[in-house]
């Protein structure tokens, strides 16, 4: 049990130091957004939480919104998605839920999603997304799922990044086989 929080000790901690501050990360985010065509709504709750970031494009006769939580690391990233949920609860699959972390390290990600906790399969059957965001080079990529307004493959830095996604798919498909035979 983590006995300095014990909040946090149902799910692993990593040793991990965030590369940026979260005020870093949304002022990037925003830059990028504005950037990609979106407008920043007003913060307001949605149900049970706050978002981070909230945003809006209004183009070719439909309205896409998207809302972000932002979080530190991969620490961090079990509460953001429980975020995300609670707005879910609400918006239902009208919007994009987007949980955006700076960069991060591969081996902690991957033990996150599907060696040593199993988040992988949960975050991509309610459609959320997770966005590394890197404010000193200025850069956003989608590692797992995708926005409803395609346009965004212009914009992110390595749209190939998504490739991340299929390879954790596998990676996970193969664990639970392993595991039943």
């Amino acid at each position: 049990m983590n006995s300095e929080n014990p909040d946090k000790s149902w799910y692993r901690q990593y040793d991990e130091e965030p590369l940026f501050p979260k005020h870093e990360v949304i002022k990037t985010l925003h830059g990028f957004l504005d950037y990609a065509g979106y407008s920043l709504l007003p913060e307001k709750p949605v149900g049970f939480m706050k978002p981070d970031i909230s945003a809006v494009c209004k183009d070719k006769k439909k309205k896409d919104e998207i809302i972000f939580v932002v979080r530190e690391g991969v620490n961090e990233a079990v509460e953001g998605f429980r975020e995300l949920a609670a707005a879910k609860c609400f918006r239902h699959n009208k919007i994009d839920y987007v949980l955006a972390l700076p960069p991060v390290s591969e081996h902690y990600l991957i033990e996150f999603l599907i060696e040593q906790e199993e988040w992988f399969f949960p975050i991509k059957d309610h459609l959320f997304q997770l966005w590394l965001v890197n404010p000193e080079k200025d850069k956003v990529d989608c590692l797992i799922g995708w926005p409803r307004n395609d346009d965004f493959k212009h914009y992110f830095s390595n749209p190939n990044l998504v490739g991340f996604s299929g390879y954790i798919a596998n990676k996970a498909t193969q664990k639970m086989m392993d595991e039943e035979f």
